[in-house]
């Protein structure tokens, strides 16, 4: 999942990457979060999984929201 995630993280820092393909593949690594959780939920236990995943979640909403605002500032620059 580590993979997924860092993989996500330089594709959306790419800015030759459209942003529909930024998009498809944040909502992709969403449920692959979500099934990562549910499958081990059952080992580790459904509320640490649960927060986990909050975790996560939240990291990917802080980067696509980085990734907007490098989108603004790259727009007053040019």
């Amino acid at each position: 999942m580590i993979d997924c995630v860092d993989a996500f993280l330089d594709l959306l820092a790419d800015p030759r990457t459209d942003f529909r393909v930024k998009l498809m593949c944040y909502g992709r690594l969403r449920m692959d979060i979500f099934e990562f959780c549910r499958f081990y939920a059952e080992w580790l236990g459904s509320p640490l999984m649960e927060r986990l995943k909050h975790e996560v979640y939240q990291l990917l909403e802080e980067a696509i929201s980085w990734w907007g605002g490098q989108d603004i500032l790259d727009s007053i620059w040019r």
